[in-house]
């Protein structure tokens, strides 16, 4: 089992790595532009856009999940037709959002109390990126499919040609074309829209017999398509409260200035690390444990669960020692402001804890996305955001500033993980697994 689980994850990591990577590439090129300013309102207008693409990341996980399942029945007329249905939904998703452009900038860039400057800077690169949104979409659908396929080897390579489009195109831009952040999106944009070709070629090339199944009848199964979407629904719910979660920690976070939203945003990004490799190891779990769903083997899903979490120990032990090692070499490549890395002196060991206290809640994601337990994640999701985290981060901002705000932080993640394990045992002792252990 480890091995099959090592298989699928080592893609998914690499893929996955690269991510937080263009991230970084991000901030360090705006944090040499000569303002704490522009880190902040690259770092308001990622939330923003991770708010939105997390709200629709049930285009990934829905597709994941219900993929996986089909795969391991055999069903594979049902699996392509999965695919269709999500990537129309992915471009129609996305030409909506182009049309509501301005009402979005204004509902979810002006809730920030930063500086006109910070918030200047986001809307500028909100108004170019929000053009990448179809083609961002869709390519999270059809990496979704392929990862329920069994393939992360695909989902690798295509985020490896995004990320490094991202990156190239960013810095001439940036550094060549002086196009400050609107640059930044800009290289989003186009290396989105090279995503989605890349997308479409690996399909035709890999999975070329599949297009014979495309039919209107099997794409428009009303019960197949009920069930996506009461599904999608409830991964909607936990997706926006999750990453509603880090928006309100960023316009809490502006309360204290653009140095602390700044510091604030560069330690995040450690948080993202972290997260997107310890989510290869998710991703692939919860692909495997879809697959033995769909098969009704009891047995080996358990199995699966079990050494998915071993592994995403190991690795949350790993990353605990690189942060406490490596973090002020990382602070120093991430940013140039002296204000922001002495300040991350006093704050910074906060990144230390997060690995270990937040490695249960990622893996057991990827499992419940794998089996569509959606019901249990979205309420679980919901007493941690709204019992647990945002009354605590006020009282917390108040009365111990900027610690209390990354002590309720690391309090709604161990929430997280701890209730997904209590009810874990309840999501896969289902009826229709009894058939078969």
């Amino acid at each position: 089992m480890r091995k099959q689980i090592l298989n699928l994850a080592y893609p998914a990591i690499i893929s996955n790595i690269t991510v937080p990577l263009v991230g970084l590439v991000d901030i360090a090129l705006v944090g040499r532009l000569g303002s704490a300013a522009y880190i902040g309102g690259v770092g308001f207008a990622s939330i923003v856009f991770s708010f939105i693409y997390s709200g629709l990341g049930f285009l990934r996980m829905s597709t994941n999940g219900l993929t996986a399942q089909a795969y391991g029945a055999s069903n594979f007329r049902e699996a392509n037709s999965i695919l269709v249905r999500a990537v129309i939904l992915g471009v129609f998703s996305g030409l909506l959002l182009i049309v509501l452009q301005v009402p979005l900038e204004k509902l979810l860039i002006s809730v920030f109390n930063s500086s006109p400057e910070s918030l200047k800077y986001a809307s500028e690169y909100f108004y170019v990126r929000i053009y990448a949104t179809p083609a961002s979409l869709s390519v999270i659908a059809f990496m979704g499919w392929f990862v329920g396929m069994q393939d992360t080897k695909t989902p690798m390579w295509l985020t490896l040609i995004i990320s490094i489009a991202n990156i190239v195109f960013s810095l001439l831009f940036v550094v060549y074309f002086q196009m400050g952040i609107k640059g930044v999106a800009l290289g989003t944009v186009i290396a989105q829209y090279l995503g989605l070709v890349s997308s479409i070629l690996f399909y035709f090339k890999k999975y070329k017999s599949y297009s014979l199944f495309i039919n209107k009848n099997s794409i428009l199964k009303f019960d197949e398509i009920k069930r996506f979407f009461n599904i999608s629904k409830d991964i909607f719910i936990r997706s926006i409260l999750l990453t509603g979660s880090f928006f309100l920690f960023n316009i809490v976070s502006a309360d204290f200035g653009d140095d602390i939203l700044a510091l604030n945003s560069v330690m995040l990004q450690f948080l993202w690390f972290f997260a997107y490799f310890a989510d290869g190891f998710a991703n692939a779990g919860g692909s495997i444990a879809g697959k033995y769903k769909g098969a009704k083997n009891l047995k080996l899903l358990n199995e699966t669960i079990k050494e998915s979490l071993r592994l995403g120990f190991h690795v949350a032990i790993a990353f605990t020692l690189i942060y406490v090692v490596f973090s002020k070499q990382f602070i120093n490549i991430l940013t140039d402001s002296a204000k922001v890395i002495i300040l991350f002196e006093t704050y910074g060991f906060w990144v230390w804890l997060i690995p270990l206290t937040g490695f249960a809640a990622f893996i057991y994601d990827g499992i419940y996305i794998g089996i569509t337990e959606s019901k249990i994640m979205r309420n679980l999701m919901i007493f941690s955001i709204l019992i647990v985290f945002v009354p605590l981060l006020f009282i917390a901002k108040l009365y111990l500033g900027n610690h209390g705000m990354w002590a309720v932080l690391i309090l709604m993640l161990l929430t997280r993980g701890i209730g997904l394990k209590i009810y874990i045992k309840k999501a896969v002792e289902i009826k229709e697994l009894k058939v078969k252990s």
